[in-house]
């Protein structure tokens, strides 16, 4: 990767302890290298963890939370594959009514005080019974995991009421980081992030948006979020200029999601009405 950042920023010349060769600035080459262990985390002790809770205002829980925090009080509400519980910890308080799905079972004890009952299974395994009856029901990072996420989603509709929300978050596959991978060569699957190895489908802005109208729901809100800089480098949480960087990125991100977004989220809602 060093040598697609010296292609992507060129050579910086160090005046200050300078030798006869150009290099690379430190920070740009600790930069890439966190990217690079973002995007291959191996070691176990890591990929038998819950997925970590995104803190910062971009990222894709705290926008699925802006967006369940708009339902009134009491709202009936499905997390599809809980994980450890990132979305019922940032709903508490809000008096929802809040069920999980999650096949991992340390993953739903450590969720279960979030939420009313978690079904311990994964989505295809789960009965229609437990499936009927939502008001809104979030799949956050889940249809990419599933062997065949247009049938689990049509399936997980026609279950519904009309009128029924569901907000659903996936990687984009097109992203500018995987891009300039492949541009090298390069697409190994790592186990966290967008080649998650655990992923069976991938997903561009217009497949995802497919699969939405697939579905038979009108699609109400659509976004996308930037690369998680702050879990990359603490320079992007506690450096004015990082927190400025990773902002621009943002709104970039937004504007332009088929090449900067790292995840696209959509809210759709079930209806007969075309």
């Amino acid at each position: 990767m060093v040598s697609l950042l010296r292609l992507c920023f060129g050579k910086i010349k160090r005046r200050s302890y300078f030798t006869e060769d150009y290099i690379l600035h430190p920070f740009l080459i600790s930069f890439v290298r966190r990217i690079d262990k973002f995007y291959s985390m191996k070691n176990t002790e890591i990929s038998d963890l819950p997925y970590i809770d995104k803190q910062n205002r971009w990222s894709s829980h705290h926008q699925i939370f802006l967006w369940l925090d708009q339902y009134p009080a009491g709202t009936i509400i499905l997390d599809v594959g809980t994980a450890s519980g990132s979305i019922g910890r940032l709903c508490q308080g809000k008096d929802f009514q809040i069920y999980g799905i999650e096949p991992h079972t340390e993953w739903a004890r450590l969720a279960s005080p979030y939420y009313q009952e978690i079904f311990k299974a994964t989505l295809d395994e789960t009965p229609d019974q437990f499936l009927r009856g939502y008001q809104v029901i979030v799949c956050a990072d889940v249809l990419e995991h599933m062997p065949d996420p247009d049938r689990a989603l049509a399936r997980l509709v026609d279950l519904q009421s009309n009128g029924t929300d569901l907000i659903i978050s996936v990687p984009n596959i097109a992203n500018l980081w995987v891009r300039l991978n492949l541009l090298f060569g390069n697409f190994t699957y790592t186990d966290r992030g967008i080649l998650d190895r655990t992923h069976l489908r991938f997903f561009t802005q217009k497949t995802f948006v497919d699969l939405l109208r697939k579905s038979g729901c009108r699609i109400q809100r659509f976004t996308a979020t930037p690369i998680p800089l702050d879990l990359i480098h603490p320079f992007f949480q506690k450096n004015k200029l990082g927190i400025l960087m990773l902002t621009l990125l943002a709104n970039i991100s937004q504007r332009i999601p088929t090449v900067f977004g790292y995840q696209f989220i959509a809210l759709i809602r079930k209806s007969t009405n075309e």
